[in-house]
């Protein structure tokens, strides 16, 4: 790939591991908290490699199914929920945790993170426009991401003007992803224009959808008169 695809490729990987994988270590951290000292070390280290597993088997899935006709537009609809997912996160975790068995605590953080996960590689995938290399840089960036998280990064990540730009930046990757399907060649629009069509409209539509979300969200916290 040449230069000028690649850096693009690279910041926006960066930014969508950051803002896709920065909660997991608080997550895991809130859901074992409650386990016996001698279960949670475990269960930290546990919970880290599913994790890493789970996105190592989806980035390897989505590279083989890349060229299937009707993956784009799919994997288009998972950014778009992901830009709705990531306005429906809380600015800071839930700060109580069930008390609960080893296994328990570990199904329930796989639970939590297997959306997370999909979201986090089709992103990866989708803004490394199918290159291997990107793809697995973004994979091995999410690793430590997923170990080093805090509870303060994600509360900046989580205010509406940053929230805006990701959820922009998913959209933006959801048109591209959408535009390089293989039905799009099928459809009466020319694929050039639709390639120029498509990451702008998307990047409206997913930032459209976060404010009317935040919107709603905030009127519902205001009092009754």
């Amino acid at each position: 790939m040449e230069m000028s695809q690649t850096l693009p490729g690279l910041i926006e990987i960066v930014w969508l591991d950051l803002i896709l994988s920065g909660d997991n270590a608080v997550l895991l951290a809130l859901a074992t908290r409650a386990l016996p000292v001698e279960q949670r070390r475990t269960a930290v280290m546990l919970g880290t490699l599913s994790f890493i597993l789970a996105r190592v088997g989806i980035a390897f899935a989505l590279l083989t199914c890349a060229g299937l006709p009707g993956i784009g537009f799919l994997g288009a609809a998972v950014l778009i929920w992901a830009a709705l997912a990531l306005a429906m996160r809380p600015e800071t975790p839930e700060q109580k945790a069930p008390r609960r068995s080893l296994s328990a605590a570990l199904l329930a953080c796989l639970a939590a993170d297997a959306p997370v996960a999909l979201q986090n590689m089709t992103a990866v995938q989708a803004a490394a426009g199918g290159a291997r290399p990107l793809v697995l840089f973004g994979l091995a960036l999410s690793i430590p991401l997923l170990a080093l998280g805090s509870a303060q990064f994600i509360t900046v990540l989580r205010k509406p003007p940053i929230l805006w730009a990701g959820a922009a930046l998913l959209g933006w990757i959801a048109g591209k992803m959408a535009a390089n399907d293989a039905l799009v060649l099928t459809v009466p629009m020319p694929p050039a224009l639709m390639a120029d069509f498509a990451p702008p409209v998307g990047a409206v539509l997913a930032a459209l959808i976060v404010f009317v979300y935040l919107r709603g969200r905030h009127i519902k916290r205001v009092p009754q008169e």
